[in-house]
């Protein structure tokens, strides 16, 4: 007995189209009847980052299939332009960002997806085209957004900037997305999750400066009486070289809930407190104020010296009332220097309780850590690192004492960290903070 293929169940159809690339699914299946336009409405509705689901613009997607066939077929059905809520762009494609202007707005500037709600921008090639396109979806249209750079991007628009006498076009696309960054952290910005990378931005880059509230973008921003929040973001992750922005990015983010941070490179690099050590030392300073809603924070940085570790005990002690901590700390090389004498202690609970965690703990109901260094071990000191969380009576208080201590002799190599069970029940991302 033969059986069609619209004889099956949409459950079955469903999870088959599941199966499928999009712009297969559309080729191939789209106007047979009524019944399949409805389920592949149904599957490019799917608004999900883990499923990467949605109009997906990768490479071995080519620009004239994009033009002639795809982007025809979208727009001239409102049922499937309005059904899709996530588009991902990616720089990988030449020709995705040529399209990323064209694909969401008409020539009346009105968008194509009335219904898009998750934007994933990566590898972006172009400051120009993205900024252009992003201004009208961060104030009006988008929840959820992903933007990444291509390496290259942010550090030959500085080079150029140093380097030319004269205003570049390079130069003005620096000062848009400069001004771009401040709208996406004021009240033109309604987002509630963001995901960020500046972190090829040169370490002596303004970037990492326009939210100080003395910077040129400030000013003028200011000037025209806007709320320099955004009110509505809850989720953030972000990653930078300089922790200047992140001092700064507080004062913008009051309803904050999840702040995910990652450094590029050695936590305290390049920072103007290193002169005022004494002083950071002595803070009682607390972020309460200024993000009180913040519950879950996680830091993923490099550490250096002794100076680093002076950083991130400020951090922590400013966060000290927030329920959920993961903290990622690695170490490339230790040096016979003054300033790595904190490296050079032996790495077990006191080291953990001393410098990971905050002076006084308030909340915390969940903490996950991993520490990689340089270092030499015996059976015997492993041992004993592992053995010091058993008889930590902070440790042993929270039930936090099964940590796991593994060594590479070759690369003389220590790596400790957490295997808390309730560590792990907080988010599905945690991986990224232990896989390095």
């Amino acid at each position: 007995m033969i059986t069609r293929i619209e004889a099956l169940p949409n459950e079955i159809l469903l999870c088959i189209f599941s199966y499928l690339e999009w712009f297969d699914m559309l080729t191939c299946l789209w106007s047979l009847n009524i019944r399949f336009n409805s389920l592949i409405c149904s599957v490019l509705s799917i608004n999900n980052n883990l499923m990467n689901s949605g109009l997906v613009i990768k490479c071995g997607l080519s620009y004239n299939k994009c033009c002639s066939i795809l982007f025809p077929l979208i727009l001239n059905s409102s049922s499937l332009s309005s059904s899709i809520q996530r588009i991902h762009l990616d720089g990988n494609n030449s020709s995705a960002y040529d399209l990323c202007y064209e694909w969401l707005f008409n020539d009346k500037n009105i968008l194509h997806f009335p219904n898009l709600k998750s934007l994933v921008l990566t590898q972006c090639g172009s400051i120009r085209s993205i900024v252009q396109s992003l201004l009208y979806l961060i104030q009006y249209q988008l929840d959820n957004l992903t933007l990444t750079f291509d390496n290259s991007v942010l550090y030959q628009m500085l080079y150029v900037k140093r380097t030319t006498v004269r205003v570049s076009d390079i130069e003005k696309q620096m000062i848009m997305f400069e001004q771009f960054l401040y709208k996406l952290f004021s009240d033109q910005c309604q987002l509630t999750s963001l995901q960020l990378d500046i972190s090829s931005d040169c370490r002596a880059g303004g970037i990492h400066q326009c939210l100080n509230a003395n910077s040129y973008v400030s000013s003028k921003f200011l000037q025209h009486q806007h709320q320099s929040c955004c009110l509505t973001l809850r989720h953030l992750y972000i990653r930078l070289n300089q922790t200047c922005f992140l001092e700064n990015l507080i004062e913008h983010v009051p309803n904050i809930e999840q702040l995910l941070v990652e450094f590029d490179c050695s936590l305290g690099s390049f920072a103007s407190w290193k002169s005022n050590v004494e002083i950071l030392k002595q803070s009682k300073t607390s972020w309460f104020n200024k993000i009180p809603k913040l519950q879950d924070f996680s830091l993923k940085t490099f550490i250096q010296d002794d100076f680093g570790f002076i950083y991130l005990k400020w951090l922590l002690n400013n966060l000290n009332y927030i329920e959920k901590l993961k903290v990622h700390i690695k170490n490339d090389k230790l040096t016979e220097t003054k300033c790595q004498n904190i490296w050079k202690c032996l790495i077990d609970a006191n080291f953990v309780h001393q410098y990971c965690l905050p002076d006084i703990i308030h909340n915390l109901i969940y903490f996950n850590f991993y520490i990689c260094s340089e270092y030499q071990l015996s059976l015997n000191d492993i041992w004993k690192i592992i053995n010091s969380f058993k008889i930590h009576s902070f440790f042993t208080e929270h039930q936090w004492t099964n940590v796991k201590c593994l060594f590479d002799p070759i690369m003389s190599c220590l790596h400790l960290f957490s295997s808390f069970t309730n560590a792990f029940q907080s988010s599905n991302c945690l991986m990224s903070v232990i896989i390095y």
